[in-house]
């Protein structure tokens, strides 16, 4: 159990894949330096297995059908919670990409709508197994990250604050990588329950938020922040790793690009830039990151970024 102040809780959230890519990384500067116990909230999968570190080391595995039609996950979680289903898929016609893996007349591209469902079923299982209880932080990350740096300890991130990597916005905050306390846990997850309990509401709130047909999941965290008065506690870490993967990892989304000297692909190449960035710049002396006010963490990370894609750096 965590030896430090926060008791800290790890999930590793979608799949744990790349495992031999990155696993020794992972728990060098995530799971040892936070003192954490490890969860997997996943998919169904031939890698989890005791082969696989990231299942052989979690304290808590959570395995979730893989729908061929997720929408019949979204029916399943309406019944539990409400008794009925309606006619939410209504939702659908909110374009473009924030409810990929529903199938239905007004489908999406993508896989946003399965994380939806996740993140759901997520939810509940920290809550029916009292887990959430147990512990004061929770970080939610993804298992195909090489991470370069240590990960800041619990002590240096404010409890009030919801830390969200800067970067990889699309109009919103990234969903990549979150940390949580206890009282953030059900606003950042539970992005469900308005798409099953009032469709034709939401589609009118989220219209008047951002009335252009380019909805995608990044945006839907950010809106559902926004309309719980949390949009304001989002405080900015800088980048410390970068997603990757081999041939043989599957990936729902970006297939990446190749880099021959590591000898794999760089799935978010703007990432591994914002990690290069941090190295360079953001760390001290003891190879910490350094953790600037918000407003300054912001513009820093900005100005650099800018900087470094126009080669000026």
């Amino acid at each position: 159990m965590n030896q430090s102040k926060d008791r800290v809780l790890i999930v590793i959230f979608g799949q744990a894949r790349a495992s031999r890519l990155t696993w020794d990384s992972f728990k060098i500067n995530v799971l040892d330096e936070l003192h954490a116990d490890l969860a997997l909230c996943i998919g169904e999968s031939p890698e989890n297995n005791l082969e696989n570190p990231y299942w052989a080391h979690a304290k808590y595995r959570w395995v979730l059908p893989e729908y061929e039609d997720f929408g019949d996950g979204f029916d399943q979680i309406q019944k539990n919670r409400i008794g009925k289903v309606n006619d939410w898929r209504e939702v659908l016609k909110i374009k473009d990409q924030w409810l990929g893996g529903i199938k239905g007349k007004e489908e999406h591209p993508g896989s946003a709508g399965i994380l939806v469902y996740f993140k759901a079923k997520l939810f509940e299982f920290l809550n029916s197994e009292e887990i959430r209880s147990l512990y004061d932080r929770f970080v939610i990350t993804r298992s195909d990250f090489i991470w370069e740096m240590p990960h800041p300890k619990m002590e240096r991130l404010r409890k009030d604050r919801i830390w969200i990597p800067y970067g990889e916005f699309y109009w919103g905050v990234t969903d990549r990588h979150v940390v949580l306390s206890q009282s953030f846990l059900e606003p950042y997850l539970n992005l469900i329950d308005p798409i099953l309990t009032n469709p034709k509401e939401l589609m009118k709130e989220m219209v008047l938020f951002n009335p252009r047909s380019n909805w995608n999941h990044e945006q839907y965290i950010l809106f559902r922040l926004n309309s719980q008065n949390l949009s304001s506690k989002i405080s900015w870490l800088p980048y410390m790793m970068f997603s990757v993967r081999e041939d043989v990892t599957s990936t729902r989304w970006s297939i990446g690009i190749y880099d021959s000297d590591m000898g794999l692909f760089i799935k978010y190449p703007a990432e591994r830039i914002r990690t290069k960035l941090t190295i360079r710049f953001l760390l001290n002396r003891k190879k910490e990151v350094i953790l600037l006010p918000n407003f300054l963490m912001a513009f820093a990370l900005k100005m650099l970024f800018f900087l470094k894609v126009r080669n000026y750096i």
